[in-house]
């Protein structure tokens, strides 16, 4: 049996701060049968020295070397496209990864694999939301974002984005269900995650949190406490709201998803089994 292919897909833009902290964690993970590639989004600080040195350094360490994509969606998906794997991971450039969390999501999307044969298989995790010296500040993402991953397991029912993409693992066949090009795409884990859904795919989540989350105020995507989140906030941010929906509609609607009565009647469900939940 021929070797399997693990790639960890890196998108970079301006992340010199931090990107050393993040690199280190990955050459240090138990499980070494990886290759990192990275592509640069056009950054102006050191961030491509930085990768230049690593890669000097480290033959596991590659750089895709074509012009910038203009964001880290396109950018992530860029790299997807360019990559032949078995298995892939996406790395943000700021976060720090703990030593186990290839090895641990390894070990799950293998238990998948033998449940699930020729389906496609997307493995994600929690985190540890930290601040920007990587102090603890929440013990779990998912708690503090109120994302319930158990209520969203279907491609109908996947109404909000609840996979990070930091996080997760999946397999080549995952990988061929995605489809290209990715123009309604919100961000990439979540059109990962509904292309694999879409083909009747797997999604599993590991509770364990197994990546320090940096919050330093300038994250693509950071982490919001779902408390905070009260009448008021929504009529006051009323508009990005909506605009949010509307893009995460279209994205489900561009891969075939129906009305958007549908959308909002699978939202109100997910919102209702929250509740129950949450009033036990």
């Amino acid at each position: 049996m021929r070797p399997r292919h693990t790639a960890i897909l890196m998108a970079t833009y301006n992340g010199g701060r931090h990107l050393r902290e993040q690199m280190d964690s990955i050459l240090s993970q138990t499980d070494k049968d990886w290759t990192l590639y990275v592509h640069d989004d056009g950054s102006s600080d050191d961030t491509r020295q930085i990768i230049d040195e690593y890669v000097a350094a480290c033959d596991q360490v590659k750089v895709l070397d074509y012009a910038p994509c203009g964001g880290a969606c396109a950018n992530f998906l860029s790299m997807l496209q360019r990559v032949e794997a078995d298995y892939y991971l996406f790395s943000d450039q700021d976060d720090v990864w703990l030593a186990d969390k290839i090895r641990l999501t390894r070990q799950e999307m293998a238990c998948q694999e033998e449940r699930h044969p020729g389906k496609p298989v997307v493995v994600h995790t929690d985190l540890y939301v930290t601040d920007g010296q990587l102090n603890i500040l929440h013990e779990s993402f998912m708690t503090l974002a109120g994302i319930h991953p158990e209520f969203l397991t279907t491609f109908d029912e996947c109404v909000i984005p609840f996979v990070t993409g930091c996080t997760m693992m999946f397999n080549a066949e995952a990988r061929r269900q995605t489809v290209f090009p990715a123009d309604a795409a919100v961000m990439h884990d979540s059109w990962v995650t509904l292309c694999s859904l879409r083909a009747d795919g797997v999604v599993s989540v590991l509770r364990q949190p197994l990546v320090l989350y940096r919050q330093h105020g300038h994250n693509s995507v950071g982490a919001r406490d779902v408390s905070t989140i009260t009448w008021g906030y929504r009529l006051h941010h009323l508009k990005e709201i909506l605009s949010l929906n509307r893009r995460i509609y279209g994205m489900l609607r561009a891969l075939g998803y129906g009305s958007v009565l549908k959308y909002i009647r699978y939202k109100r469900r997910y919102r209702r089994m929250v509740h129950g939940r949450a009033s036990r």
